[in-house]
């Protein structure tokens, strides 16, 4: 899918593409998201652009990451795409060349939708190829400041079902956690690779001018890994605290059963010794000898649990 945006008499046009000469000559951005062959050979014969495939997004080398060859200056960051049920990193390449800049991913992000919407309200948003950039960029930290709140605000709940140590609800608990450290752990993956290529960018000759843009999306970005080392830390708590509370609870269910079994060992050593047909027992013709027996094994029953209650170990 090709989508071209043109700047005109200061408005934002957005220009779905589906033949080449959709293309317009005065493109200032144009977004490819898993482009087929045919859309490589569209761009390359009108705007003499050679595009990067998808499976080159994802080199983790720094030197892959950020680089200038003859077709331009790239430009790789991860995008959080947060799901129902799993959240991934998503590769996206930016090369700017003669002006023009041109995105690949290989996913839709909601994060273009609303720089777009943003941008047509805010002219500086689009000013130029970097601008686009950074205004995509900062776009991206407000929404992860959105999600960082969001998991907060998650663990307000997750606390005070830890503390009030219901044992159904851990198995729920850790799954939680799991899943917000994990979130966590990857949108801090995209905030280091975001603080890498502003280095970068802000040294390159297409970010001239642009120092004070660059500045503010550096602090916010430091902003966001400061609290996502806070949250980190915080989960971890939550996560020991939670496996503390499911160890005092399975500890409580042993204790029973070694408290059980203290109680019972002197009535069945009692009902043992009686429980034996030996022929010269005298106790065998006790005429209440069978009721002496019940009575004595309730009597050393209760004397282990008179002197559990009284250690405090019961």
């Amino acid at each position: 899918m090709l989508t071209a945006y043109t700047t005109t008499n200061d408005t934002f046009n957005k220009i779905s593409v589906n033949q080449q000469s959709d293309l317009p000559p005065d493109m200032v951005w144009l977004d490819l998201v898993n482009p087929t062959e045919q859309d490589r050979q569209w761009v390359r014969e009108t705007y003499g652009q050679e595009l990067q495939f998808i499976e080159e997004l994802g080199e983790i080398e720094a030197s892959e990451r950020f680089y200038r060859d003859e077709h331009g200056l790239h430009l790789h960051l991860y995008f959080l795409l947060s799901g129902t049920d799993s959240t991934r990193n998503v590769n996206v390449g930016f090369t700017i060349n003669r002006g023009r800049l041109y995105t690949l991913r290989s996913d839709d992000l909601p994060e273009f939708l609303s720089f777009y919407s943003l941008a047509r309200k805010n002219p500086e948003m689009r000013n130029g190829a970097i601008g686009i950039i950074l205004g995509i960029i900062s776009t991206r930290i407000g929404m992860m400041a959105d999600l960082y709140g969001r998991l907060e605000m998650e663990l307000e709940p997750i606390s005070l079902a830890i503390f009030r140590g219901d044992p159904h609800t851990m198995s729920h608990v850790l799954e939680s956690l799991a899943r917000i450290e994990d979130i966590n752990g990857k949108a801090r993956l995209g905030l280091l690779e975001n603080k890498h290529a502003q280095s970068n960018l802000a040294r390159s000759a297409e970010a001239a001018g642009q120092a004070e843009a660059i500045n503010e999306i550096a602090l916010d970005v430091d902003s966001l890994m400061t609290f996502s080392t806070f949250l980190a830390e915080r989960a971890k708590f939550l996560m020991d605290a939670a496996l503390g509370m499911i160890n005092m609870s399975q500890n409580k269910r042993l204790n029973i059963f070694t408290v059980l079994s203290v109680i019972l060992m002197p009535p069945t050593l009692i009902a043992s010794i009686y429980g034996m047909n030996f022929r010269h027992m005298p106790e065998m013709e006790w005429y209440y000898g069978y009721p002496l027996a019940l009575a004595l094994m309730l009597i050393v029953a209760i004397g282990p649990i008179l002197y559990l209650k009284r250690k405090d170990w019961l």
